[in-house]
């Protein structure tokens, strides 16, 4: 929260203090008062410890020149223009390290063996990832992956751009991928036409949404982070997951409706989510019905516009499903079989073998 947003704050409070109709009692007010005074007070002093220079920053306002912050065992490989940076010095037992990047000097081309957040706590800034220049502006998030290569231009006064570090290496961009396989058809299908490479990304960009729950998670985090209490590591190390996930379902709406925008193609969009909605039940002569089609004619179609028969499509939505069934419920697998509309139990048994490299009571035995 921002001090334009506190604003905003304290007016939504007055109102309510003023609003005889919200049915809560003075005494309610009154802890509401006192719990959102603490939150102001912290922020601010966040706000305040992020603005202050830092040893490096207080050189790099009179040199403009960049100063090296990191020690020398840190760096696995360096010339001119290129350094290679390890993890041995940044998580000394903890799942992250958060740093504050220093301002007023540009950062040097860099790669690292672990995912790096970045997010723009205030102002904007400008980085080069892979070559590919990306702005910021206050409240984006950019998220690195392992390996990727990025530089910064140097930051002013107001510029706050916070580094997040995770230690798992085997956490990369590819977990998102995995988050969201057993979402839908639509999706999978959507997220293809907008990236056109199978290929890992080196970064996924998160503009700043207002009903966004990262930016919380994320101020969470930094407020645990820099004023340690009792359990700020195990509280920053039960936020990590969330903010992952919470970063797969902003990433997954963003993509999706810039994907419709870029598909703009009704006649597919119905198949698709006829198949996602109704894939128990649905049949190419149904959705057929539904869009005046001739079953002949839309089979050509879908096949056209997919690569896909609407067979193969319905077999992939059901597979999805019955895989999310099997890690999420203890349902039988042949009550599942039936569920997602398979009538033969040896064909599912091909089908699910074929799509995920084993048969159904290994995925179970996995989870």
């Amino acid at each position: 929260m921002r001090k334009s947003e506190h604003n905003i704050s304290r007016i939504a409070l007055t109102i309510s203090l003023n609003n005889d109709t919200i049915g809560i009692t003075r005494e309610d007010l009154k802890l509401i008062c006192i719990e959102f005074t603490g939150v102001l007070r912290m922020d601010q002093q966040l706000d305040a410890l992020l603005h202050k220079l830092t040893s490096i920053e207080a050189i790099q306002v009179q040199t403009h020149q960049f100063v090296q912050d990191l020690p020398a065992d840190t760096i696995d490989e360096r010339n001119d223009e290129f350094i290679s940076l390890n993890n041995r010095h940044f998580f000394k037992n903890k799942d992250i390290y958060v740093s504050k990047h220093n301002r007023y000097a540009a950062y040097p081309e860099h790669t690292h063996q672990f995912l790096e957040l970045n997010y723009m706590y205030a102002g904007h800034c400008v980085q080069y990832i892979d070559g590919q220049k990306v702005e910021l502006q206050a409240g984006d998030v950019v998220l690195l992956n392992v390996g990727s290569s990025h530089s910064l231009e140097a930051l002013g006064d107001d510029d706050i751009l916070i580094n997040i570090l995770f230690r798992n290496k085997s956490i990369h961009l590819d977990l998102l991928d995995k988050l969201y396989d057993s979402d839908s058809i639509l999706f999978n299908f959507l997220m293809n036409t907008t990236t056109k490479s199978q290929t890992e990304p080196a970064y996924i960009l998160f503009r700043k949404r207002g009903n966004s729950d990262v930016i919380r998670i994320i101020d969470t985090i930094l407020s645990e982070y820099y004023f340690s209490r009792n359990f700020s590591n195990q509280i920053i190390s039960s936020y990590l997951p969330i903010l992952l996930i919470s970063l797969v379902r902003d990433y997954q709406s963003e993509i999706m409706n810039k994907s419709k925008q870029r598909l703009n193609d009704p006649v597919m969009l119905t198949v698709l989510k006829s198949i996602e909605q109704n894939y128990a039940t649905v049949s190419l002569q149904s959705v057929a019905k539904e869009l005046n089609y001739n079953r002949y004619y839309l089979s050509n179609l879908i096949k056209k516009k997919t690569g896909q028969t609407f067979t193969e499509l319905l077999n992939q939505q059901k597979l999805l499903q019955a895989q999310l069934l099997i890690t999420s419920t203890k349902l039988p697998i042949s009550q599942i079989i039936r569920q997602v509309g398979f009538s033969n139990k040896n064909y599912f048994y091909s089908k699910y073998q074929q799509k995920y490299g084993h048969l159904p009571t290994k995925t179970r035995n996995q989870n």
